[in-house]
């Protein structure tokens, strides 16, 4: 009989929320968004890869660099009072 050693560890919406302290809409969002990897079960259940949560976790850092804008997007207007 073969061992599942290598079977990601997989929890749902509410089990991410909790473990990583952050919102289910968040947990949700991230999962549907394609930013963690997940499975859909069923027609409501979804089981997100907590490696990949992490990963994307550890890959995030916040900066004080503002963001550099394209040509042609919508651009913030600056307000001087």
């Amino acid at each position: 009989m073969e061992t599942m050693t290598n079977m990601p560890l997989m929890l749902s919406i509410d089990e991410t929320a909790e473990r990583w302290h952050i919102t289910r809409h968040y947990a949700r969002q991230l999962a549907l968004s394609g930013t963690v990897k997940a499975v859909r079960i069923g027609k409501r259940k979804i089981l997100i890869n907590q490696q990949s949560v992490e990963e994307y976790f550890n890959s995030s850092y916040l900066t004080n660099e503002k963001p550099q804008h394209s040509g042609g997007s919508i651009q913030p207007v600056p307000l001087n009072i």
